[in-house]
């Protein structure tokens, strides 16, 4: 693991995470069918039963050059595990700043890992400072195809290994299925895919609330966010979600209690229609289980996020506005224009 954090702590991350006491679930929570996230003993006892269609995927990046404080690359799969896991790359949904693939291609990948409709899939990738991402977002798509049973490893791998619970290195292979179980996508409401789709969408429900799941130093515009991104700034019009306060210092999700009260000031509230993306969406995605897991109801991901609509933006300011600033206070919101 890159151990390079200057861009991403010192530079984005400005606010302090909650303490390790702080947690959405504890190890021996309960899992209901609506849950999203689980902790490290629930897994480990689902594996032990040898829990029916139970398929765990070990999500990790391709090979690239990804400039994080943290990170976990396809190569790393082969060198520790959890027992059964399934390795995913993240690059086989899609390359890492672009969008999705397409639903059939999508398929078809999970289809060669014994992926279907019925099945209680768990993700888990490490937790890294950008919350669980990775495996987030690979939940995502198969939430997005159709997939009822969709789980997340709360805390990640190194929650598992501070369980104490071991790891293997051998590969493991899924049982391919011929049939899905239902057309793709079956969820196609809770996806927006260009800058377009957004503003479109925006106009047929100006009800609607957009929810920016970057940090503050992002939404206000005075960095660049990650390296990746292009310009500074927010889509107009979103409001502060944020990232930073979502998961305590080991990397489980925090408890209610710190965040809702910050989201309840932005007006974001469970009876809202939301619309969240970050810069590439993918710490977005984690956002995404989150609201769901808490009950909330209308849920949609931009899967274009700032990256996407930065680059509409220089093209067509006026199409794709852009602000910097705060709208709650200082320093003073400004509409931006940087066409190209």
């Amino acid at each position: 693991m890159s151990k390079d954090s200057s861009h991403l702590i010192d530079t984005n991350y400005q606010v302090a995470q909650a303490g390790a006491d702080s947690r959405l679930l504890q190890a021996d929570s309960p899992v209901m069918e609506t849950d999203f996230f689980v902790s490290a003993q629930w897994l480990h006892d689902q594996i032990c039963q040898e829990a029916s269609n139970l398929i765990v995927l070990d999500v990790t990046r391709g090979k690239g050059n990804y400039p994080l404080e943290q990170n976990r690359t396809s190569e790393d799969y082969a060198l520790g595990h959890i027992p059964g896991a399934i390795h995913l790359n993240t690059d086989e949904l899609g390359e890492f700043k672009d969008y999705f693939n397409t639903p059939e291609q999508m398929r078809e990948v999970f289809l060669k890992k014994g992926v279907h409709k019925d099945s209680q899939v768990v993700f888990y990738s490490i937790y890294a400072r950008d919350i669980l991402y990775i495996a987030s977002r690979m939940a995502f798509a198969a939430y997005y195809l159709g997939v009822d049973q969709v789980k997340i490893l709360d805390g990640g791998l190194q929650a598992w290994q501070r369980a104490g619970y071991p790891l293997e290195t051998q590969e493991n292979k899924g049982r391919p299925c011929d049939h899905f179980g239902c057309d793709v996508p079956a969820r196609p409401e809770i996806y927006l895919r260009t800058p377009e789709d957004l503003v479109t969408y925006r106009k047929k429900h100006p009800e609607s609330l957009l929810a920016s799941v970057r940090t503050w130093n992002e939404y206000l515009g005075v960095n660049e966010g990650h390296q990746w991104n292009k310009g500074s700034g927010e889509i107009a019009g979103a409001r502060y979600l944020g990232d930073e306060l979502i998961a305590n210092v080991q990397g489980e999700l925090a408890a209610p209690s710190v965040y809702l009260s910050q989201w309840q000031k932005w007006g974001i509230t469970p009876d809202q229609e939301v619309i969240l993306y970050c810069g590439t969406s993918w710490r977005s995605s984690t956002a995404f289980f989150l609201l769901k897991h808490l009950g909330w109801k209308r849920v949609v991901m931009f899967d274009g996020s700032w990256y996407k609509y930065y680059l509409a933006h220089q093209e067509d300011p006026e199409q794709f506005p852009i602000q910097r600033g705060n709208p709650m206070g200082e320093p003073a919101l400004e509409i931006i224009d940087e066409r190209r």
